[in-house]
């Protein structure tokens, strides 16, 4: 038996700019990215793996600045830095005129990728000898600009392992797809492949980017299993068969929990590979998605209180990112509309998610009025008109019109207050 070990890592979108935080802090965000990128570099040299495996955007566009495109090439170009292997994906395909991987356009700025670094050019399967094992083969396939989103990359009869394959040898690959059944609800399917798909499929492993949420399949007691899509019969033995790294820092507030790479163990020289990962933290801020409840905060500085309370109770560091869901009913004439210093400075960045939180009017006793008076006539009127809406957005624009009127009967004032109200 014979260990092979690799990290994988992918969707770090190099880049990328990061439009929903504050402008102040974007460059830092960027910044984190290049720090994970140089981190997974180095982590590969002190772990001592023969590998590192990229699936597909390094990069966020073709057209990324010159400083971004130094950068990384000199990210993989240090001393002890393994083999590294990329395939291309839908964010930075490859191509001929692509100024990310061409080596005629790279050349003519005096640049290249280090001679240690393969990158996939053709979206059909390509074996490829890992350095110093030759009985071992990475393959892979890239992504290019005409490529159909359809393309189905492990399609029967995509890939045929030579006749010459060594039985005792290990063939594992890299690609950019989605496994269908598990997208996230953010990203869209490109490069389709299925469950079954994979179990028949040649390869001992798949290292796969697209998707930025980690996951994995793999067989255990006869059955192959997801982390993330229902498990389905399949080919039984153990280990690992397929994972997403998931993205290599969080790229927006849904992408909650930690970030990072992929620590890949396989041994190989059995009958079919035994495969183990292990994450490899590489974003140095967590990402967390929180709900506070209002109810009964009679001053702007109740609700701040409240929020940093769930904040400190979740554990959340200074250098997080943070989504809050502010829920509950405010009491009346509260004027609130955003966090303030007392929360800031608790994160990063927290983000308020607004749309849960309604003034405490009694809605019930409006329904249940004689419509006496105009009040009462005006917001038994708005909720039979919410109550038979059907659009979430129209309701959000009914439920808007009402607090804004009863304000007015009850406050004898209108200000904005309820523009982020929705479901």
């Amino acid at each position: 038996m014979a260990v092979a070990t690799f990290l994988q890592v992918s969707d770090l979108h190099l880049g990328r700019p990061f439009t929903w935080l504050p402008a102040e802090k974007r460059a830092e965000r960027r910044a984190d990215q290049r720090r994970a990128l140089e981190r997974a570099v180095r982590e590969a040299i002190e772990r001592g793996v023969h590998a590192i495996l990229v699936p597909g955007d390094l990069f966020d566009a073709e057209e990324v600045d010159a400083d971004t495109l130094a950068f990384a090439l000199a990210a993989f170009d240090v001393a002890g830095c393994p083999p590294v292997f990329i395939a291309p994906g839908n964010h930075d395909p490859w191509s001929e005129a692509s100024p990310l991987w061409s080596p005629r356009l790279l050349a003519a700025r005096g640049w290249a990728w280090p001679a240690h670094v393969h990158v996939f050019s053709r979206p059909a399967w390509q074996p490829v000898p890992l350095p110093g094992h030759e009985e071992v083969h990475v393959w892979g396939r890239c992504f290019t600009p005409g490529m159909a989103s359809t393309e189905r990359p492990l399609a029967e009869g995509s890939v045929i392992l030579p006749a010459s394959a060594d039985a005792q040898g290990l063939d594992l690959c890299v690609f950019h797809g989605s496994l269908e059944g598990a997208c996230p609800p953010s990203q869209k399917v490109t490069g389709p492949f299925s469950e079954k798909e994979v179990t028949h499929s040649p390869f001992g492993y798949h290292a796969v980017g697209h998707y930025h949420v980690p996951s994995r399949l793999e067989h255990r007691q006869g059955a192959l299993t997801s982390t993330s899509a229902r498990g389905t019969s399949g080919v039984a033995s153990a280990g690992v068969r397929l994972a997403y790294a998931g993205s290599a820092v969080a790229l927006d507030l849904t992408e909650t929990g930690a970030h990072g790479a992929l620590e890949v163990r396989i041994e190989y020289g059995r009958r079919q590979p035994f495969v183990e990962v292990q994450p490899v933290q590489l974003d140095r801020r967590t990402t967390w998605s929180l709900e506070a409840n209002v109810n009964g905060a009679s001053s702007a500085e109740l609700v701040d209180r409240r929020i940093a309370r769930v904040l400190d109770e979740a554990g959340v560091r200074e250098h997080d990112l943070v989504r809050v869901r502010v829920t509950g009913r405010l009491a009346r004439g509260v004027r609130w509309s955003g966090a303030g210093p007392e929360v800031q400075k608790r994160a990063f960045f927290v983000k308020l998610d607004l749309r849960g939180v309604r003034p405490d009017y009694d809605l019930d006793a409006y329904r249940a009025s004689d419509g006496a008076t105009t009040e009462e006539r005006f917001a038994r009127t708005l909720l039979e008109r919410i109550g038979a809406e059907g659009n979430a957005e129209e309701r959000a624009v009914l439920e808007r019109a009402l607090y804004y009127g009863l304000d007015a009967f009850r406050l004898r004032e209108v200000v904005p207050a309820y523009e982020e109200l929705g479901e």
